[in-house]
Parts: C-alpha cells; sequence; structure tokens
C-alpha cells in the first residue's frame, strides 16, 4: 500500500502552537501585573481575583475576535 501524504501541514501547526504559547503566557502575565496593581490600588482581594482572572480572557477574545473579522485574507476559500 502506498503512504498517503499527511492531512496536517507542519508549517500551520508550528504557527498555531506558536500563538497559543504566546497567548497563554501573556495572559499569565497581564493576571500577575492587573494582580499587583489592583492590589496596591488598595482593592479587595477577592474583586483583585475577579477582575483579574476576567480581563487576560476578554482582551484575548477581543483580539483574535479582531484577527478572524479584519485579519484574513477573504480571497482565501
Amino acid at each position: 500500500m502506498a503512504h498517503s501524504p499527511s492531512p496536517l501541514n507542519r508549517q500551520s501547526l508550528t504557527r498555531a502552537t506558536m500563538v497559543g504559547a504566546s497567548l497563554a503566557v501573556g495572559g499569565i502575565v497581564l493576571f500577575m501585573i492587573l494582580y499587583a496593581a489592583l492590589g496596591s490600588g488598595g482593592l479587595g482581594s477577592l474583586a483583585r481575583m475577579v477582575v483579574a482572572l476576567c480581563i487576560p480572557p476578554a482582551l484575548m477574545a477581543v483580539a483574535m475576535g479582531g484577527y478572524f473579522l479584519l485579519g484574513r485574507r477573504k480571497d482565501k476559500r
């Protein structure tokens, strides 16, 4: 039997992995910065935790949504 080509595009998979890893590291760093900044601002610990946990994923969602809505080329079908 002949070997069929791999269905995975290695370049796209590598690019997606790098983007995912950078989003994860960026989210963790943003959480730590927000948690420390809100703590020095005198916010309570529960409110500080909730705000620091909600803002990074929201910013990532806005960035990814903007990329998919505005950044991708329309001519690829």
